[in-house]
């Protein structure tokens, strides 16, 4: 083959690959609708924390946050002292913490 041919054939082979990658970029963020997926599983988190108030004394809670909006909510807030006497702040889940999942 002589050096115009070879260099008709990498030029060629180039070009197919430019249309090939540029075809690939554009289809790949084609989308019809311009929702966003909302997620079936996982969406909801629950987390607890706990605090030390001195010897005596704590505190524990519970929040739940939304995975799609971000929204956070504190759903159980116990504040406790000595042993028998304690505080519930906040219960909105009407359960015991330790049942709480």
């Amino acid at each position: 083959m002589n050096e115009k041919k070879i260099r008709a054939q990498k030029i060629k082979y180039f070009l197919l690959g430019v249309v090939a990658i540029l075809g690939l970029f554009l289809l790949t963020g084609a989308s019809l609708d311009n929702e966003i997926p909302t997620l079936g599983f996982g969406r909801y988190q629950i987390s607890s924390w706990g605090s030390s108030l001195g010897d005596k004394g704590g505190a524990i809670g519970v929040f739940i946050v939304d995975t799609v909006s971000g929204e956070t909510k504190t759903v159980y807030t116990r504040i406790y002292g000595s042993p028998g006497k304690g505080t519930i702040v906040k219960n909105d889940l009407k359960k015991p913490f330790i049942s709480i999942r």
